[in-house]
């Protein structure tokens, strides 16, 4: 079976730069599943009202069965393509089967059955102010978004999303700090997972 660890924190706390690097250097050992493959979309809503932000967003049967094949190496693995600009699914895509799968993703881990799915909870901790200016950068440069696009979406649903998940610290098993920078923190759980690899017999 394959070690499924998550990776929690705010949205622009850094998750997906704390995967990247932890899978740096590990080949085809290590995947990412994103939750960003799994919003459901909002179909004829105008996007610009509708909440992405809220649980109720995510497809978390598709997530969870995912994570559980994951978990077991099973083969296929299908996982959604999600086109952020689209605002849809534009196909699927196989996910290799690897020793050591970090599920990423700011919203989905408010679900106590996704929590449970995982082996660990990591919890990268930023604090709100630094976490939107991250946003606010990535989603301009990233989706094409204006900035007041971001800041309105932020004030209207990412905030409370955030207070949200803030909550989820507590129940994290290790938390992480990144106001300035975790790559001490990210070269001993890279360290770590070299150690786990080689206990699996993963070469």
């Amino acid at each position: 079976m394959a070690l499924v660890i998550g990776v929690t924190g705010v949205s622009g706390s850094g998750k997906s730069r704390l995967c990247s690097l932890l899978a740096e250097g590990h080949g085809d050992r290590i995947t990412v599943l994103c939750q960003d493959s799994f919003y459901n979309g909002c179909g004829s809503i105008d996007p610009d009202v509708y909440n992405f932000d809220d649980l109720s967003s995510l497809d978390l049967e598709s997530i969870t069965m995912a994570i559980h094949n994951c978990k077991n190496r099973q083969q296929p693995n299908e996982i959604p393509v999600y086109d952020h600009a689209q605002h849809r699914r534009t196909g699927y895509r196989n996910l290799e089967s690897t020793h050591i799968v970090l599920v990423e993703g700011h919203m989905m881990f408010q679900d106590a059955g996704i929590r449970d799915a995982v082996d660990y909870l990591l919890y990268v901790d930023t604090d709100m102010d630094i976490a939107i200016v991250r946003r606010l950068k990535r989603d301009i440069a990233e989706r094409g978004r204006d900035v007041n696009e971001v800041t309105s979406r932020y004030m209207r649903h990412v905030r409370q999303a955030s207070l949200k998940t803030i909550d989820i610290r507590s129940k994290s098993d290790f938390i992480i700090p990144n106001n300035k920078s975790f790559t001490n923190a990210a070269n001993l759980l890279s360290n770590h997972i070299d150690y786990l690899l080689k206990e699996k017999g993963a070469k």
